[in-house]
């Protein structure tokens, strides 16, 4: 049996997000979606609240979270701001694989996270390979003064062109899957790094998701964890990643329910002059959101307790969490949009931002067909990595 009483720690630091998300991040929230800009006055609130070294250990400065800490309060800010949680999902990711490292790269960025609120991207999406970061196309090629030459491209890169560094993941060119990535730890201002504005989405429109070109040289000390030891820093890292996602798709969920039940309460029907809540089809619809909610929520804890307590089980309960959050993110919104009626559809709302923002999680990460496979795969005792 999984507990999942919280205690006083977690629920102070999911309660200072949850301030830090209402107070700042969903007033802006709309302007940001409607201009499509990187939200920097969020980051900024969030550094200075601290949050942004959340998975980084006490000993280097940071909060020291556990994987549920971590989780509730990716959903407290994209129930606030969905572009703002996942371009956070991905930092904190990549703090996390930093923290596993002994590099002094690495360790010297986690304090620059610390002390200045610097912002870290992930660079694993490549065209042709999507959310599949176990085989980059993308070579890191030794030269011959012992330094790297990185060449290819990187897609859907969050954040590219407002953070300060990128965390590239490459193929080693070692045939061992465990020696087959080498993670390199890029400058923003890399010579031959250069980022191609491509994002204008459906969704998660602030979430600049740009393109990142890659035509590099680079030194022998940005490549951390050394030449083929990217694969143990990516399974350290990955947990942060999946359940971001899930954790994502869960509070844009949220949000789009607490939108359409609070239109079912105060909307009064000029014939009756009853409120929503009065019809026995309306209350049908807001309890599949709710036993929605429930379920996503359930599962997402328990993705995110097994990450930390049994890693050898945590991957199969992670993509069953990040399948059912943003599946049920989707099913919410379509509900909330039929009980609201047309408000929802009005930009005037929020409801129609969240709407759009639910069908993010479908396609960012493994797809939703590429979880179902995994997952069926673990199932029948499969290798998830078998063609």
């Amino acid at each position: 049996m999984v507990d999942f009483t919280l205690t006083t720690r977690q629920q102070d630091l999911i309660d200072q997000a949850r301030a830090v998300a209402q107070r700042c991040l969903a007033p802006r929230a709309t302007q940001y979606d409607r201009s499509g800009d990187f939200p920097a006055e969020n980051f900024t609130d969030l550094a200075a609240a601290g949050l942004l070294g959340l998975l980084v250990p006490t000993e280097r400065g940071g909060l020291g979270a556990d994987m549920v800490t971590y989780a509730l309060t990716v959903a407290e800010l994209a129930e606030a701001c969905g572009s703002t949680a996942l371009i956070f999902a991905m930092h904190c990711g990549a703090t996390r694989l930093l923290s596993a490292s002994g590099d002094p790269a690495a360790h010297e960025t986690l304090r620059s996270v610390i002390d200045r609120g610097t912002l870290i991207a992930w660079g694993f999406s490549e065209p042709g390979t999507g959310g599949n970061v176990l085989t980059p196309h993308l070579r890191a090629t030794r030269t011959g003064d012992g330094q790297f030459t990185l060449h290819g491209t990187k897609a859907f890169c969050t954040g590219a062109g407002h953070v300060d560094h990128y965390l590239i993941n490459t193929h080693s060119g070692e045939s061992e899957f465990r020696r087959s990535q080498s993670m390199f730890l890029l400058p923003a201002d890399t010579p031959g790094l250069t980022v191609k504005e491509t994002w204008d989405a459906l969704g998660m429109r602030a979430n600049c998701a740009n393109t990142v070109l890659l035509d590099a040289q680079v030194p022998a000390s940005t490549c951390i964890g050394g030449h083929g030891g990217g694969m143990p820093l990516l399974a350290h890292a990955l947990p942060a990643l999946v359940v971001g996602l899930a954790a994502a798709s869960l509070g844009v969920a949220r949000a789009a329910n607490g939108f359409a039940t609070a239109h079912v309460t105060r909307r009064v029907h000029a014939n009756t002059g009853a409120n929503l809540a009065a019809y026995q089809g309306v209350r049908f619809q807001v309890a599949e959101m709710a036993t929605t909610l429930h379920t996503a929520y359930l599962t997402l804890l328990h993705a995110a307790v097994t990450a930390d307590t049994d890693p050898l089980d945590a991957l199969p309960a992670m993509n069953m969490a990040k399948y059912v959050c943003n599946t049920a993110a989707i099913s919410v919104a379509d509900t909330a949009m039929q009980v609201a009626g047309g408000n929802g559809f009005l930009r005037s709302n929020p409801l129609e931002r969240h709407y759009r923002d639910a069908r993010a999680g479908a396609v960012m990460g493994a797809n939703l067909g590429a979880l179902r496979d995994m997952i069926g795969k673990a199932a029948l005792g499969l290798d998830p990595r078998d063609a």
